[in-house]
C-alpha cells in the first residue's frame, strides 16, 4: 500500500505522514516532540504517528514500507512505518543486516475484521520497536473495540483478541507476551525484521527508503537465486517466516539454515536429527504426507510433529501449505520445479 508523504519537522526528528491534514491536531505529536526515547504513553493517541480518532486516519503511517516476502499473521492486514531521528540515516553497509541510529521508531499496526466489523478490517494491535541505547524494546498497544485509540500493554503474558478469518470463522489471534517477541526477533542476526535490501527491492519499497540509506545500495539489488518458480516461491516463504530463526547461526531456535542459499541442501532429503520434531525426513520428494517440514507448517497433523512456526499463528496460511505440497510433489519429477 503506498502513501504520498510529505514532511512534518518536530522539534527532533522529521515524521512523514500520508495526510494532507494530519498535523492539524497540536496534541497529535506532543511525544515525539517532547522525547520518543522518554516513557511511553498509555494511549497510541499521544505518541504521535496516527492521527484523529477515525480508522481511516489511524493507519496512516509515517515512512511506509512493505517487505517482499511478509510474515504471515492470521491472515491480517498490515500496515509498517518507520521514523528516524531528523538528519539521520540507516547504515546499509551490511545489505542482509542494516543498522538503524538510536531512537528509531519502528510501527507495525495488525488490521483485521471482527464481529463487530465483519467487513472492513479494522485495527487490532500496533507493535512497537525502538532502539533505545540499552538496545532494542519491545512494545505493543491493543486496539479497543471501536478501533479509536489503543492502549500500552505490560506484554507481562500474551493476549488473545477474536477476529475473523476469510471465511468468517473466530479466530483466537494473539497479542505475544514480550518473551515471546523475543524469540523471533532475538534470534537474528538484526533484531529488526523485513527492513533489508532483498525485501524492500521485492516489494519496491527500497525507493521510498532510499534516501535514508548510507550508502546506497548499488544495482543489481539483493534478489532469490535463480530456479524455477515453484521452488522461489518456496524460498520466498522461508525468507518472509522461518530465517529469522532457522539462520545458520547457534541460537537456540536454529536448528538448520533456511537462508536462500543453503536452504534446499538443507532439507531435501535430510533427517529430521537435532530438529526437536518427529523423525523422518524434512522435505521427501514426491510425498508431502512423509515431509515433516511441509506437516509443521500445515499445523495439527500429529503430535509429535513440531507446529512451525512455533508461536504468533492460530490460523495456518493455506496457500503456503499448498504451494509447499505443489512443490514437493513437482520434486519427484524434476530437481528445480
Amino acid at each position: 500500500m503506498r502513501f504520498e508523504a510529505r514532511l512534518w519537522a518536530t522539534s527532533s526528528f522529521l515524521l512523514l505522514v500520508g495526510c494532507s491534514d494530519a498535523a492539524s491536531d497540536p496534541d497529535a505529536a506532543r511525544w515525539i516532540e517532547r522525547d520518543p526515547l522518554a516513557e511511553l504513553p498509555a494511549k497510541l493517541s499521544a505518541v504521535g504517528i496516527y492521527q484523529g480518532s477515525e480508522v481511516a486516519n489511524a493507519l496512516e503511517p509515517a515512512l511506509a514500507y512493505e517487505p517482499g516476502h511478509p510474515l504471515w499473521s492470521d491472515g491480517g492486514k498490515k500496515f509498517r512505518s518507520v521514523v528516524l531521528p531528523e538528519g539521520s540515516s540507516i547504515d546499509a553497509s551490511d545489505a542482509d543486516n542494516y543498522v538503524f541510529p538510536l531512537g528509531t521508531l519502528i510501527f507495525k499496526t495488525f488490521s483485521f475484521k471482527t464481529a463487530r466489523s465483519p467487513d472492513v478490517e479494522v485495527p487490532v494491535e500496533t507493535r512497537l520497536l525502538r532502539l533505545k541505547e540499552d538496545g532494542w524494546e519491545l512494545s505493543a498497544y491493543a486496539w479497543n473495540d471501536a478501533a479509536t485509540d489503543a492502549e500500552l500493554l505490560d506484554l507481562k503474558r500474551s493476549q488473545n483478541v477474536e477476529v475473523l478469518g476469510d471465511d468468517g470463522e473466530v479466530v483466537e489471534h494473539a497479542i505475544p507476551s514480550r518473551l515471546e517477541c523475543k524469540q523471533c526477533h532475538e534470534s537474528a542476526d538484526s533484531e529488526v525484521l523485513g527492513i533489508n535490501e532483498l525485501q524492500l527491492a521485492k516489494s519496491g519499497s527500497l525507493g521510498d527508503v532510499l534516501p535514508r540509506l548510507e550508502p546506497a545500495p548499488a544495482k543489481p539489488y539483493r534478489a532469490l537465486p535463480e530456479h524455477g518458480p515453484l521452488t522461489t516461491g518456496v524460498l520466498g516463504y522461508f525468507v518472509g517466516n522461518c530465517v529469522h530463526c532457522h539462520n545458520g547461526s547457534n541460537g537456540a531456535a536454529s536448528s538448520f539454515d533456511l537462508r536462500p542459499e543453503a536452504a534446499l541442501s538443507n532439507i531435501i532429503n535430510q533427517p529430521t536429527e537435532s530438529s526437536a520434531t518427529a523423525d523422518g525426513l524434512r522435505i521427501s520428494p514426491g510425498s508431502p504426507d512423509e515431509s515433516i517440514l511441509y506437516l509443521g507448517v500445515k499445523g495439527g497433523t500429529e503430535l509429535e510433529v513440531k507446529d512451525m512456526p512455533p508461536v504468533g499463528v492460530a490460523l495456518r496460511d493455506a496457500s503456503a501449505v499448498q504451494l509447499l505440497a505443489d512443490w514437493i510433489l513437482a520434486l519427484g519429477n524434476e530437481d528445480d520445479p
